[in-house]
This record gives C-alpha cells, sequence and structure tokens, in this order.
C-alpha cells in the first residue's frame, strides 16, 4: 500500500518549478493542468517562504489551462495551443515557460510539440514537464532549470574564467533564497568575480540568457541542483563544485578558500576578503559575550530542516556559537546516495558533539522519534537535552513546545513572520541568525 507524508515541507514538482519561474522578472509561467494547482502552488511558495508577495505574473495572474474532463478524455493540446496564444496577446514578458501538472502528464499530452510552435514562429519559449508526482519542489527546479538551458540559454559563447553561476537555492523551498544570493554576490564580488544569481529582485532573464559564458557553477548543496549543473556541464561545457551552504565565520572563511583555490585567486586576495569580513563579525559579537557568559545562553539545539540547512545550521551553532547539537532531522525524499553524502558531513564534527541524524519526512514523526529517544536517557531534568532550543521550520513549534524550548524558524514553511532580504550566508549572515536566536531568549524578560 503506497504512504503519504505527512504535513509535507516542500512543494510538488509543478510548484517548484512556478516558483522558480515567478522568481525572476518578467519571466512568465503558463500553467498546463487542472483548475487549482497554479493557484495553490503559488500561495503555498507565497505564504511558506515568509509571505514573498507578489511577482511579475504570478499569483491569480498565472496564466492557465485548467483542463477539465473534456481535456482529460480527449486531450488537452488544443487548449494548451489557445492559451498560449492568448497569453501573448496579453502579457509582456521576456522568458514565458510552459509547465505541466499530474493530469497532462498522465494523459500524455505533447506540450513539446505544441510549444515548438511558437518557437519556430521567434517566440521566447521554452516547455518542462513538471508533473507533481515527479518529485518536490526541488525536482521542479531541476526540471525548469534544464529546460531553460537546453532551449533558452545560448550555446557557444566564449567562457569567461571570472564568470560563476549559482546553483542549489530553490527560490522559495529556501525561504532565505533572496538574502542569502545577495550576500553570496557581494562576498564572492569582492574576490574579483562576476556572480550569476539569476532569482533575486536584481536580476533579469539576460543572465539566463548569456549563463553559458560561465567558467566554473557552484552549487550550494550536496542534493539540490546537482541535475541542473550536471545537465548544464553536459550541454555548455562548463563544470560545476559542490559546496555546503556556509553560514557563519567558519564556514565561510572554508568556503572562501575552497572557491580561491577552484579560480586559482591569489590568497592574498582571498585573505584580505577573509580578514575584513571577520572583523565585522567579530566586531558585534564581541559586544555580546558578556551577555552570553552572564546569562548563560548556551543550549542544546535540535535542527529540522532539508538537506542544505540541517548540516549549515548546525555547523554554525555548534563551532561558532558554542551550543551542543543533540538532533538534526533531515526532512528531504532522498536516495540512501544522498543520505550517506549527507551522514559523512557529520562525521567532521568531533565525536562529543556529533548529534543524532534523523531522516524523516512527517512532521509527527520527527518529533516521535527524538521523544522516543530521549525518554530513554536518565536525566535530572525533565528531558536530558534541558535547556533546549528548536531551529526549524513553524511546523516545529509543537516540538519546542514538548521540549519546554526556545524556538527559530529557519526552514520551510515559515509563516510567522515577514522575509524580505533576510539571509543567513556569509559572515553578516551568521551575524544576523545568532542576534536573532539570542533576541528569542530574551524576548520573555
Amino acid at each position: 500500500m503506497s504512504g503519504y507524508i505527512e504535513r509535507p515541507r516542500y512543494q510538488c514538482a509543478l510548484g517548484g518549478a512556478l516558483a522558480t519561474i515567478n522568481s525572476v522578472d518578467r519571466a512568465v509561467a503558463i500553467v498546463h493542468s487542472a483548475p487549482g494547482c497554479g493557484s495553490s502552488a503559488d500561495s503555498a511558495a507565497n505564504v511558506g517562504s515568509g509571505y514573498w508577495g507578489a511577482t511579475y505574473c504570478g499569483g491569480r495572474a498565472t496564466p492557465s489551462t485548467n483542463i477539465l474532463e473534456k481535456e482529460i478524455i480527449f486531450g488537452g493540446e488544443s487548449r494548451l495551443k489557445e492559451q498560449i496564444d492568448s497569453t501573448f496577446s496579453v502579457v509582456d514578458g521576456d522568458l514565458f515557460a510552459v509547465i505541466t501538472g499530474c493530469m497532462t502528464d498522465i494523459i500524455g499530452d505533447d506540450a513539446k510539440s505544441i510549444t515548438e510552435i511558437f518557437r519556430q514562429q521567434g517566440k521566447n519559449i521554452i516547455v518542462a514537464e513538471t508533473g507533481g508526482f515527479k518529485g518536490n519542489s526541488s525536482k521542479g527546479y531541476d526540471l525548469i532549470l534544464e529546460a531553460i538551458f537546453a532551449q533558452y540559454t545560448e550555446k557557444g559563447l566564449e567562457k569567461n574564467p571570472k564568470l560563476i553561476n549559482i546553483f542549489g537555492l530553490v527560490p522559495s523551498q529556501d525561504v532565505f533564497w533572496r538574502g542569502n544570493l545577495i550576500e553570496l554576490k557581494r562576498l564572492l564580488n569582492a574576490l574579483g568575480l562576476e556572480v550569476n544569481t539569476f532569482f533575486t529582485p536584481f536580476d533579469d532573464t539576460k543572465s539566463l540568457r548569456t549563463a553559458s559564458g560561465a567558467g566554473l557553477n557552484i552549487v550550494l548543496s550536496e542534493v539540490h541542483g546537482i541535475q541542473a549543473a550536471s545537465a548544464f556541464q553536459d550541454i555548455h561545457g562548463t563544470p560545476f563544485i559542490s559546496l555546503p551552504l556556509p553560514v557563519g565565520p567558519t564556514a565561510t572563511r572554508e568556503f572562501l578558500h575552497q572557491i580561491g583555490n577552484a579560480l586559482k585567486i591569489e590568497s592574498s586576495k582571498v585573505e584580505a576578503v577573509i580578514k575584513r569580513e571577520k572583523e565585522w563579525y567579530y566586531t558585534f559579537i564581541h559586544s555580546l559575550t558578556d551577555l552570553y557568559n552572564d546569562l548563560d545562553l548556551q543550549r542544546n539545539v535540535v535542527v529540522v530542516g532539508d538537506s542544505n540547512y540541517g548540516y549549515a545550521i548546525t555547523r554554525f551553532v555548534t563551532e561558532d556559537l558554542g551550543w551542543l547539537p543533540a538532533y538534526v532531522a533531515i526532512t528531504d525524499i532522498l536516495k540512501e546516495t544522498e543520505k550517506e553524502k549527507l551522514t559523512k558531513q557529520f562525521e567532521a564534527f568531533s565525536e562529543h558533539l556529533r548529534p543524532k541524524v534523523i531522516f524523516e519526512t512527517d512532521t509527527s514523526r520527527i518529533a516521535e522519534r527524538i521523544i522516543e529517544d530521549l525518554s530513554s536517557i536518565e536525566s535530572e531534568y525533565d528531558h536530558a537535552i534541558s535547556p533546549a532550543f528548536v531551529l526549524g521550520s513553524t511546523l516545529d513549534r509543537s516540538l519546542a513546545a514538548r521540549l519546554k524550548a526556545g524556538f527559530w524558524g529557519v526552514s520551510y514553511p515559515v509563516v510567522n513572520r515577514v522575509v524580505t532580504d533576510q539571509g543567513y550566508i556569509g559572515y553578516r549572515g551568521g551575524l544576523r541568525l545568532a542576534t536573532e536566536i539570542f533576541s528569542v531568549i530574551l524576548s520573555n524578560r
């Protein structure tokens, strides 16, 4: 009997593709699916990522075929052609992307042939088959990027060794993707690099068009964006490296050294950037040391998040804040090989600081497994990790309550605050996260 995921922390593939397109200025998604798919996916992305807000042609304005029983029985290709025609007549966009849903993929509509009619007319339109059953948000992100790289990105451009593309931060799925990418670009610009981030409010379709000129692709994940980067390498010949999300001074110093080595940047330039950023971080952190010690702000921490944030956040609070990692729950749907990669990341922790890693997609099971494990440990306190703090999604507030722990939302969905340019990457992102965490602990004083 098939199972189900209880209170999932991601959308389907169509939702991931839609959020990705909607995060590009003047890019327009055309949803070829049943009524409600587009609006539901857009609402989930908007609310779950800290009330992202309206996009160029998203929300209720998203063009959709809204196929019904007639199209399911007789096929929806003519309806798709009609919708593309009407969209071009009323919407001014630079890139149009047909994305398909479960129903149209199941009945076998040939969306590629219909889209090709308009491509032959010189229209900037692509198509990706993103039926929701094909995977989660990350899969949709990979599928739409593959389509862009194959059907829209120019081929044969001369490589610029100082130009890099960034992959792995899935719009909306990474609630803080905009702030993260903005800060990452600032750091890499300081090394003398040109950076395509693609999905900030300051990017447009031109960077996607000319992305093949990059000398290197950087994937900030062991899971998300790997498929897209591999496709990019096959199509455009650009190699890629995958690195963990760099949160805080320790991880960011290592990240900048790795980038410097990969691109043969003078070590003096790398060290100069590290020195400047480190001074910024510790100027503010030093002012908090008395507070940290006097009020004993050290905590046992439980981190719940996807494959990007589970490791990155745990490393920051352990190595940079001096907290004690107890549990890390990774919520992605993963292959065994991917689980092995992620488990290996935590083996770098000192043995006495190595958290128990849980791979679990169901929200209630995450809490149950942690509580069950804690109940087997003898302790003079209510539980063996008191005082505790939970860093997860809004769905984990109940776990925090059971542990009598503090809570802060760092992973999708985050619905209890507004997210604009916040991000946790780099020295400044780490400082932001530390400030937020300490503020939560002190909020009831």
